[in-house]
């Protein structure tokens, strides 16, 4: 995640030299400015002049000092999170800390790897606040970047959609059911020079043949029966905008010949006509098909093909960023909390972990709809694993082969990470690799199955 910051700005204020010397150590990182100083005069003056992203301090200071600079910090940048370092006899007063808006507390003796998943914790609440405040935003404006995600692919497409929204040319968006290809198609209109005009959505598999076609291209005067008066198509009508025609790989024959010539040409001619009709409209098109592998079906015409796939974005599911899940959750719980006028504010580390460990076949779609019926059962402020349908607490389970021992999705992870890591010698780098997830997210895991290092490198695990 560290190469998602430009800067991130710590201040350590410990009095103790050893102590000061292996906290900078642990704190060390790509992107991280590490500010240090012994004594709380320091601190506060610091504090008072600087923004920082996290400020750790230990009790050291006697009487109530760490309270002054945690109201200093707070008072200076809100969004701020501090941390406070402790012995064993001064948890009390770590604990009215928190009350008083600290993060968290590390008992004394840490370890390295603490002070690294905080950071890490301090650093995705900052992509969630930064996430938030970008969605909001693009609500008020209805323009610029509107996915949900800090993920590479994300900001790769992020990038694609600013180069590509202003050039006018066609767009084939691709990705599983659920992925958001629409919302991608409405933030290339947003940002195009198209965005004051209409934009029109039609899905080309829910509508028969003879409709799709009416529907798209209009019909003169006693086309057919019933055809009373001349009707103008959605291209037609349109004029200036953009018209998404999601599940274009669904679209028939018919409508595809007659699609490639407003694509070649710019023009229609309405069911029951012979006149060419001038169209000016941006052609955007979304599949959860392979159209490669419809064309060689003999399903897809392939000169439409080629004129569709000028530029090719494709949306990644849910399960291979599942990074950006928090992301998402606290989205939904805002929104839906507004909504039903909830007091719901998080989720349980438990339900975390369960989505984390989903598959999410019908992606983001899937997860806000979660998240809604979450928030309906829900009527404390914490969403609970009861509250989660049954396929995703981990009451189904998962057949190896017939005659085999079912287990669990969970046992069958657990089972595979024990492998990877025998296998790799406990090297978490290059299991984390292995499993296309990153060293935090295992560690996590392992420190969820009560997975010791030692145990792991000597294949006891």
């Amino acid at each position: 995640m560290d190469d998602m910051y430009e800067q991130f700005r710590i201040l350590v204020v410990e009095d103790d030299p050893r102590s000061l010397d292996e906290l900078e150590q642990a704190l060390s990182g790509p992107g991280h400015e590490i500010t240090t100083c012994q004594e709380l005069e320091c601190a506060l003056t610091l504090a008072e002049g600087q923004a920082f992203d996290l400020v750790m301090t230990d009790l050291h200071t006697g009487g109530r000092g760490e309270l002054s600079l945690l109201a200093k910090v707070k008072s200076n940048n809100p969004v701020t999170e501090v941390v406070i370092i402790t012995g064993s006899s001064s948890v009390e007063r770590a604990v009215e800390a928190m009350k008083r808006g600290a993060l968290h507390y590390l008992t004394k003796p840490y370890s390295e790897e603490e002070v690294r998943l905080l950071v890490e914790r301090v650093k995705e609440k900052r992509i969630v606040r930064e996430e938030l405040e970008e969605l909001r935003s693009y609500v008020r404006t209805r323009r610029g970047p509107g996915l949900i995600g800090k993920s590479p692919q994300i900001q790769e497409l992020k990038r694609l959609i600013v180069r590509v929204a202003p050039l006018d040319c066609t767009v084939l968006i691709t990705g599983e059911t659920g992925t958001g290809k629409e919302l991608v198609s409405r933030m290339i209109h947003e940002n195009s020079k198209r965005a004051d005009k209409r934009q029109f959505a039609i899905n080309c598999g829910s509508l028969s043949e003879e409709l799709l076609c009416n529907e798209l291209f209009g019909h003169e005067r006693e086309a057919f029966t019933g055809a009373q008066r001349t009707t103008k198509g959605i291209f037609e009508s349109l004029d200036g905008g953009t018209v998404l025609l999601d599940e274009i790989g669904e679209m028939p024959m018919s409508a595809q010949v007659q699609l490639l010539r407003v694509l070649q040409e710019k023009k229609v001619v309405r069911v029951g006509g012979t006149e060419e009709i001038p169209v000016d409209v941006r052609i955007l098109a979304a599949t959860n098909r392979r159209l490669g592998n419809e064309v060689a079906a003999g399903r897809f015409r392939e000169d439409l093909y080629y004129r569709l796939n000028v530029f090719t974005m494709s949306i990644p599911p849910l399960r291979e960023r599942a990074d950006d899940i928090p992301l998402f959750c606290n989205y939904f719980l805002e929104s839906y909390a507004k909504d039903y006028g909830k007091p719901v504010k998080r989720l349980s580390s438990e339900v975390l972990d369960l989505l984390f460990n989903y598959p999410f076949p019908g992606n983001v779609r899937e997860l806000k709809n979660v998240i809604e019926r979450a928030v309906i059962l829900s009527d404390g402020e914490i969403i609970e694993r009861s509250h989660l349908p049954a396929r995703l607490r981990g009451q189904n389970t998962a057949c190896l082969s017939e005659g085999e021992i079912l287990l669990s999705l969970s046992e069958l992870e657990e089972r595979h990470i024990r492998l990877v890591l025998e296998k790799t010698d406990g090297n978490k780098s290059r299991a984390a690799q292995i499993l296309g997830i990153d060293r935090t997210s295992l560690w996590r895991k392992m420190k969820r199955m009560g997975l010791a290092d030692g145990a792991v490198r000597n294949g006891v695990a």
